[in-house]
């Protein structure tokens, strides 16, 4: 795949993208930095081929960095599934701002309650043909204020996707408890780099204006869908 954008043009749509007016601490929403969404994007598009002619299913998708990371990287489709009404409200405004609603599908869903697995394969069904593949590209919450949030997000994701990649906190507690689910759930990790998120203070207990967070993504295959 070829790159329609420069890395300096991307990171500057995705700067102006509208966040979060109102963050909920129990969701944990954070928008992904523009850096860290092109460092991650760039390397699924350009050197793991994983997103041209893919469905892509942005999972937890708050504000859509990634969503419309995945469009203006060509991608034909994107599924953004977010649990907050609000957070998608403002996704609406970016993708409409950006002129790409047609390439966009929304569902709101909370991910404990609500299995999304029908409607993300009848949509591909619908919009591709069998070559085609489901990548998921997930920054689930990390589990601090609901733990195992981020283990709802990767069960949900491995019941649809061939390929997952979802972000976690880099430590070796995180890194073994995910080794045993991912196995669990009948993946295969075949990567698992290191991307800096850069955390802007969002919440009034934030001490630091800016903080510098080390995170783990995982490339996971769904054995079962191979």
């Amino acid at each position: 795949m070829t790159n329609p954008l420069k890395k300096s043009e991307f990171i500057n749509y995705i700067q102006g993208l509208k966040s979060f007016q109102d963050p909920k601490i129990d969701l944990e929403q954070y928008q992904t930095d523009a850096i860290a969404t092109a460092d991650l994007f760039f390397h699924i598009a350009f050197e793991l081929n994983d997103l041209s002619d893919n469905l892509i299913v942005d999972l937890g998708a708050g504000t859509g960095n990634f969503t419309v990371a995945a469009v203006l990287l060509g991608c034909p489709k994107v599924i953004s599934v977010d649990i907050d009404s609000n957070a998608l409200k403002i996704l609406k405004e970016n993708v409409l701002e950006l002129e790409i609603t047609d390439k966009i599908h929304l569902i709101q869903a909370d991910l404990r309650e609500k299995d999304i697995t029908n409607e993300i394969l009848d949509f591909k069904e619908e919009h591709f043909d069998g070559n085609s593949k489901i990548v998921v590209v997930s920054n689930p919450p990390f589990g601090v204020h609901n733990k195992g949030a981020d283990i709802v997000f990767l069960s949900q994701a491995f019941k649809f996707a061939d390929i997952i990649y979802s972000i976690h906190n880099s430590d070796k507690k995180t890194q073994e408890y995910l080794a045993k689910k991912i196995e669990k759930f009948g993946g295969v990790v075949t990567e698992r780099a290191t991307l800096y998120l850069i955390l802007k203070k969002t919440y009034k207990f934030h001490s630091k204006k800016v903080k510098r967070i080390k995170t783990d993504v995982y490339r996971i295959l769904n054995k079962k869908k191979s």
